[in-house]
């Protein structure tokens, strides 16, 4: 599991809630053993806000909407993000995260 990776998020509680997410936590803490990462879910519509980034001519993610993702629940990998998409996306969260 690597950053800017787009996975199926599945929750055995809530089967009817598959959802696809974005990894945003670092590869060190995705190559770790920790159980939880960091995420956002895809959307179909642009959220209309400065901090949303289009992935795609299908998808945008909103860097307000971080979630922590357990590494279980993680089903199966779908795509990876090109660079310069990833660089919007950490702008995104920079400006977001005011860091």
């Amino acid at each position: 599991m690597r950053r800017g990776e787009v996975w199926t998020y599945r929750p055995p509680t809530q089967p009817a809630r598959e959802r696809t997410v974005l990894l945003l936590s670092s590869d060190g803490v995705n190559e770790s053993e920790r159980p939880w990462l960091l995420g956002t879910e895809l959307l179909e519509k642009d959220p209309q806000d400065i901090l949303g980034v289009a992935l795609d001519s299908r998808f945008w993610i909103s860097t307000l909407n971080l979630t922590r993702l357990y590494r279980g629940w993680l089903q199966e990998r779908l795509a990876e993000i090109d660079h310069a998409t990833q660089e919007q996306v950490d702008v995104a969260l920079r400006a977001a995260l005011d860091l």
